[in-house]
């Protein structure tokens, strides 16, 4: 419809509506110059200009610098004259008095009419599906491409791709004063809605948020059973201002990483440490981990050591090997047998003894006796090499590169400079949910399929039913070994104690000391001690022990498919069940009366009365 002189619209907003309408069907821009008020302030007239009416100004006064780069601006101002203007009349409506409709310039084509300024907005389902796919860790970009395809076309979207990223910027423009307190409420409403939700946080002075850490129910949980083992990691991007994002991880029953809880940390000094495992250690019950594993951090060692003082404390393999290429140069760490040596030195020496010979072989190799970065991993070799920490129960759990590659990619989805504090919040907490979707198919695939048995023994069937499918997956490559590789090659008895000396086709022979009256027993590669799995050659022991299962202080709770099934118990009484227990239940007391209080002569059943029956008399 065109608009004609004497056209009456009820309200502004119609005449607005109708006229923008009208410029996007016709293939020009609208643009709103004057308006007038009434005393009431009501708009009394308004003029609906095309965008090109008048002409650009000309900035006689500025002179061309090199040195400054400005953006050339296109003209697009042609002094067109097409208008509408409208008046309110006395019955309080507004009629159009008088309008041009020629415009002395091209009009746009149909398929051009969507770049048009004034008939572009960003809708309501626009902006959902933005939110949706930030929580999902998918940039703006991506998300307007989704629009595109699930719109049928850039044509149908209604917006174009800048004005997306403009109303994601203003976005984040309007709550970056308020993104601290947004993101501390969050955590206060998790809390209001789950009340074993922990959280925390300080501001200084002025009221800004120096420190924060939380964790929520589940993760508390998983702590209980899996805390034992903990890698703490402050090496991550931060965010927009400059925090550092502090998570505190630990693997589960099938081998996977579990999140325990998180902060953020404005700075990295020793009391912000301090502060931070504190507060952890406030949120897990006081239960410290019995081995942590962080990066080279000073002032985290020192906070570690006053705030876990029985916690064994080593570094992270990853961290120190990601290091290398930067530390010896690329021209050395490129050579081909430089990674093998390198790995054979740090992963396969199974003493101290055979470490140190082989670490400077390897340094007398490639000249880097000089080197002051590897003479200071040498000085620190108790800390991170795994022949040093064989003693530390379970420490190989923990020692994998590919597990510290999987934790950093698994955060590096939620992790950048860019993201406002509330921003972060939604993608950690979508991909929270994805890792723990995760654990629960690995439950469900445990818990109702059966692997299938290579051999016929007992034991592998016993591991298969007990051990989740990932770790009966590491046990059951040890019995085959045991079965096919593994033979005994002497046995000395010391009274309750043997020695069996093992032979597995490896390049050194294998000694077990097993103890006939506990039924247990150790060997020398420490495969058990370090990773918790029964290796082969106690598995060739226990069968030449006559034993049909392993005895039952070989199958560790933590890996076992029902270890958190004391949760059911748990969520019945409504708390958790200690493990140390003080308090304990009285024993039974023989008193008067047992446990049956003695009832008064009136609380007595009164006897029963007999009826006097007449007899027939007897028969003459």
């Amino acid at each position: 419809m065109k608009p004609v002189v004497g056209m009456s619209f009820d309200n502004m907003d119609d005449v607005e509506k109708f006229y923008k309408a009208y410029a996007h069907d016709g293939g020009f821009e609208v643009r709103v110059v004057s308006r007038n008020l009434s005393l009431d302030g009501q708009i009394t007239n308004k003029r609906f200009l095309c965008s090109r009416n008048g002409f650009n100004k000309s900035k006689d006064n500025e002179t061309d610098e090199p040195s400054k780069k400005k953006k050339k601006r296109v003209v697009k101002r042609c002094g067109c004259d097409a208008h509408i203007y409208v008046k309110l009349g006395a019955d309080k409506k507004y009629y159009i008095s008088s309008m041009v409709e020629e415009h002395n310039h091209a009009l746009a084509s149909p398929s051009k009419t969507p770049f048009l300024h004034s008939n572009r907005s960003v809708s309501q389902r626009a902006k959902n599906i933005l939110f949706t796919c930030h929580k999902a860790s998918i940039g703006t970009s991506l998300a307007y491409r989704l629009l595109q395809v699930t719109d049928g076309g850039f044509n149908t979207i209604g917006c174009t791709k800048r004005d997306f990223q403009n109303y994601y910027r203003g976005l984040r423009e309007k709550i970056k004063d308020a993104d601290a307190q947004l993101f501390i409420a969050q955590l206060e409403r998790k809390k209001e809605a789950n009340s074993a939700f922990f959280n925390d946080f300080v501001v200084d002075e002025e009221g800004k948020l120096v420190y924060v850490f939380w964790a929520d129910a589940t993760s508390r949980k998983n702590y209980s059973h899996f805390g034992d083992l903990v890698s703490f990691d402050a090496t991550y991007s931060t965010n927009q201002y400059g925090m550092k994002f502090t998570p505190f991880t630990g693997v589960n029953h099938h081998t996977q990483s579990v999140f325990f809880g998180a902060g953020f940390l404005l700075n990295e000094k020793i009391e912000s440490y301090e502060w931070l495992f504190k507060t952890f250690l406030s949120a897990m019950g006081g239960k410290a981990p019995s081995l942590i594993v962080t990066d080279e951090d000073a002032s985290m060692k020192v906070a570690i050591a006053s705030t876990f003082p029985e916690t064994v404390h080593r570094l992270c393999m990853w961290h120190i090997l990601e290091k290398v290429h930067e530390k010896v140069g690329h021209a050395r760490s490129n050579q081909e047998e430089f990674w093998p040596l390198l790995n054979a030195c740090v992963w396969g020496s199974e003493n101290e003894d055979e470490f140190e010979t082989r670490w400077n072989a390897f340094i007398a190799k490639y000249a880097l006796k000089r080197n002051e970065w590897m003479a200071n991993r040498y000085a620190i070799r108790e800390s991170w090499v795994p022949a040093y920490l064989k003693h530390i129960p379970l420490s190989g759990i923990l020692r994998t590169t590919s597990r510290s590659e999987s934790a950093n990619s698994f955060f590096k989805r939620f992790i950048h400079r860019k993201l406002s504090l509330v921003e972060f919040w939604l993608r950690f907490d979508t991909a929270l949910e994805c890792q723990r979707q995760e654990e629960l198919k690995e439950d469900h695939v445990s818990l109702h399929t059966t692997p299938q048995w290579i051999t016929p023994w007992p034991m592998e069937k016993q591991g298969s039913i007990l051990y989740t499918r990932n770790v009966f997956k590491r046990f059951q490559t040890e019995v085959i070994a045991a079965r096919d590789r593994c033979s005994v090659v002497s046995i000395t008895p010391f009274e309750s104690i043997k020695m069996v000396f093992i032979n597995d086709e490896s390049k050194r022979d294998r000694v077990v000391r097993w103890c006939t009256t506990s039924i247990f027993g150790n060997c020398s590669c420490m495969l058990f001690e370090t990773m918790g799995i029964p290796c082969r050659h106690i598995i060739s022991v226990a069968r030449g022990e006559k034993l049909r299962e392993l005895p039952e202080a070989y199958i560790l709770k933590r890996f076992q498919k029902r270890c958190k099934r004391q949760q059911e118990y748990e969520g019945f009484i409504g708390c958790q069940i200690p493990e140390k227990i003080e308090i304990h239940p009285p024993t039974n007391v023989r008193s008067k009366g047992g446990c049956k209080r003695i009832k008064k002569a009136k609380e007595l059943p009164k006897p029963r009365k007999r009826k006097n029956v007449k007899q027939d008399p007897p028969a003459q």
